[in-house]
């Protein structure tokens, strides 16, 4: 979500590391700013992309001509300096003309634009510590957007309020399990998921509901999705569902070693997420809003109860609608059988790394072993 600040209208800065809303919104602004009845002449853009030391300083260089030249007889002009990483910290920036140049720029912002001058700058992974963001800040108005992260903080809600939001603007609705679908396929992706809702939108034409088999339709399966679909055949112990799928990806190039370790590592929260619920510290239903209902639940827990599971590198706990999957799955298999899973995985393991027997077989044998019905299990 975006953090604003405004003290003057001469400089705008639209940063932060979510390049799709920084995209979207430096586009309204730019609009919004061009001069009335100017046309093309009111507005010049200076494309961002620097490759190295020499294309920074050619950016920065007609940024400044740009800012001393007036507007087409005399006058407003907007200056858009677009789609640029000059303002983050990378090699480029670290060059020292490349450092001067900035400077140069700040001191230039802070002796004040001419007259009728406008800039915008829309920036991506802007570093705030530097000399040129903390002087636009101070002397103009700024916006960060931060992308939402999935399972951390409000992310998950970040993502469902920004495709309720679409859907609203397109005077749509999720009918069922629409949304919990749409999650499932799509990646935790902004620029991706407009993409798809809009898709989505036009395969519905008028229709104002879009159901479940519309998004399964019309939806593309992310990487994600093609793992959630052999995870999800093995957790509903389907053995042709799950087969199928684990050829799916090792056909898109994913290498078995891979599959594996991902397959450990989600029977793993199974067995974690199998006991809370055998101790009665969580619930989990597969109902319209279940999803929601258990992310929150989930958060709510206190760390005595969770501080066990596994860490993502940021430090973080995995994804509750992971987990929340995880928890739906792990209602099909006794404790039991879920170690007996682990057991099959380690074994396979050690079959891919120490015989020459195929890869793919030894997958598909443990695969089939673990979804192989035994016996009725209860929560």
């Amino acid at each position: 979500m975006p953090a604003t600040k405004t003290q003057a209208r001469a400089v705008y800065l639209i940063g932060g590391d979510d390049e799709f809303s920084i995209k979207e919104a430096a586009a309204r602004l730019a609009e919004k700013l061009a001069p009335k009845d100017a046309g093309e002449f009111g507005v010049e853009v200076v494309e961002g992309d620097a490759q190295n030391q020499d294309g920074a300083l050619k950016v920065l260089g007609r940024v400044k001509e740009a800012l001393q030249t007036v507007g087409f007889f005399g006058g407003e002009k907007l200056v858009w300096l677009k789609s640029t990483e000059l303002l983050a910290d990378n090699p480029t920036t670290r060059a020292e003309a490349v450092k001067e140049a900035l400077a140069d720029l700040a001191d230039q912002l802070k002796r004040g634009l001419p007259d009728g001058v406008r800039l915008l700058i829309s920036a991506v992974g802007c570093d705030r510590r530097k000399t040129i963001c903390r002087t636009v800040e101070k002397f103009g108005e700024v916006q960060f957007f931060e992308a939402p992260e999935e399972g951390r903080g409000h992310g998950d809600e970040e993502i469902a309020a920004f495709i309720q939001g679409r859907l609203r603007g397109e005077r749509k609705t999720m009918a069922g399990g629409a949304f919990e679908a749409f999650r499932g396929l799509v990646a935790a992706d902004l620029r991706e998921m407009a993409n798809e809702l809009e898709k989505l939108c036009l395969y519905v034409g008028k229709r104002a509901e879009i159901t479940e088999a519309d998004v399964r339709a019309i939806c593309s399966a992310s990487r994600q999705a093609v793992i959630w679909e052999l995870t999800d055949g093995l957790g509903a112990r389907q053995v042709v569902k799950a087969v199928a799928a684990l050829e799916n990806l090792l056909a898109t190039g994913e290498q078995p070693i891979g599959v594996l370790m991902m397959l450990a590592g989600q029977f793993r929260l199974m067995l974690l997420m199998r006991d809370l619920m055998a101790r009665k510290v969580i619930g989990v239903s597969d109902g319209s809003g279940a999803g929601f209902q258990f992310v929150k639940a989930f958060e709510r827990l206190p760390e005595s109860q969770i501080a066990h599971f596994p860490k993502t590198k940021e430090g973080g706990l995995p994804s509750p609608w992971r987990l929340y999957r995880c928890a739906l799955a792990a209602r099909n298999f006794s404790t039991a059988e879920l170690i007996g899973a682990m057991d099959l995985l380690l074994e396979a393991n050690r079959q891919l790394v120490s015989t020459q027997l195929d890869a793919r077989l030894v997958l598909g044998e443990a695969v089939a072993k673990i979804a192989r019905k035994r016996a009725a299990v209860s929560v």
